[in-house]
């Protein structure tokens, strides 16, 4: 699957080489030092996938693929990446960043437009959740293979960059042309479809917020909140990530799967959200170790179907009604990066504010309760 081998990539750069390589050029000033790195290329690559998809919806009227953007993006992209092991400035990393993740982009939308160009409505549950599964697999990938070679960064940057490429290539030539004859719907442009689709993002961009803000500071909350000595919780970071990780995986196929079946994706979305505010309860009432386990199983779960029903959903409100997904499924996960880049802001704000971690767990329970209030507001779907 694309998505995973270029998840392997983005994984790996961000959780590991990237710090790695801004510490290694100054290591005094690092925190600063990467703040600007990763707020330069967010900001460069904001709009990158409305833009790169709307150009690659032209491209498949036209020519009916969007191949050129992928292989392009991926080559662009995968070339910055490999580079970045050989820079020896903060200023040369945050440009060759920027330009990386603006091309990678490239590759992430026009990916995910293959659920909308290639399966029809009602069985698009399925493919979403295979989607979330992989992006996750992908990135936990990308980060062990980071890790073991982080002494090498010229090694480790180029074999992330190398399998980013592999998997794009791989995708184009398994693909010629679209595999189905998906009909584009002729729903008008302006109708109340542009209302499903604003709650839709509104539901998905909450419920990012609140997880990404408790994922954020998981190795401080085990040191500080559980009382696990400091030495051990990175390691035990890494146990409570695989375990979320199975959590993610069995719910992702499960949940899309049955989306499809039942056609109730409104209603999944909202039981996404139920389970992952249990989950955050858990370390509120019961904080230790053996019960952050049973956490991290439950809080993967509630995220595993929220990212397969809620790309299912997404990509059944369309505005352009699926004549223009790229555009508009770019659109959407701009939405769903800048709350990963409002996250560990608001969440710090938190913590820094009350002294403590119980606050940052019940703001992850309102983001998750009112994404689910955000989701029944979807009319057009059950």
């Amino acid at each position: 699957m694309v998505m995973g081998s270029l998840y392997v990539a983005m994984g790996g750069v961000v959780a590991v080489l990237l710090p790695v390589q801004v510490e290694r050029i100054d290591p005094e000033g690092k925190v600063g030092a990467l703040a600007l790195v990763t707020s330069v290329a967010f900001a460069v690559t904001l709009f990158a996938q409305p833009l790169i998809g709307a150009a690659s919806d032209r491209t498949f009227a036209r020519a009916g693929g969007r191949w050129p953007w992928m292989l392009g993006g991926a080559v662009i992209g995968g070339t910055a990446v490999a580079s970045l092991g050989w820079a020896n400035s903060i200023l040369a990393l945050a440009i060759l960043w920027a330009v990386g993740q603006f091309a990678l982009n490239g590759v992430d939308i026009t990916a995910s437009t293959g659920v909308v160009d290639e399966f029809e409505r009602g069985r698009r549950g399925r493919p979403s959740g295979i989607l979330a599964a992989s992006v996750a697999v992908g990135a936990a990938a990308g980060a062990v293979i980071a890790g073991l070679l982080s002494a090498r960064p010229p090694l480790a940057f180029g074999v992330v960059a190398a399998v980013a490429v592999a998997g794009s290539i791989a995708y184009v030539i398994g693909r010629r042309g679209p595999r189905a004859a998906v009909a584009r719907a002729s729903t008008p442009l302006r109708s109340p479809v542009r209302a499903d689709f604003v709650w839709a993002i509104a539901a998905r961009f909450a419920f990012t917020l609140g997880q990404q803000a408790v994922s954020t500071y998981l190795l401080y909350i085990l040191s500080d909140h559980i009382g696990v000595a400091k030495g051990s919780a990175p390691l035990l970071v890494s146990a409570l990530t695989g375990t979320g990780m199975v959590g993610l995986l069995l719910a992702a196929v499960i949940s899309g799967w049955w989306s499809d079946r039942t056609g109730r994706r409104r209603a999944l979305l909202v039981a996404a959200s139920i389970v992952f505010a249990a989950g955050m309860l858990l370390p509120i009432f019961a904080p230790v170790l053996p019960v952050m386990f049973v956490y991290a199983f439950v809080q993967g779960a509630g995220l595993g179907m929220h990212l397969a029903v809620g790309g299912a959903l997404i990509a059944e409100v369309l505005p352009g009604a699926d004549r223009r997904p790229g555009r508009d499924l770019g659109l959407a996960n701009t939405v769903v990066n800048a709350a990963q880049a409002a996250a560990p802001l608001a969440a710090g704000a938190i913590v820094l504010a009350t002294g403590g971690y119980v606050a940052l767990f019940l703001f992850a329970i309102a983001a998750a309760l009112l994404s689910a209030v955000a989701a029944l507001r979807v009319r057009g779907v059950r």
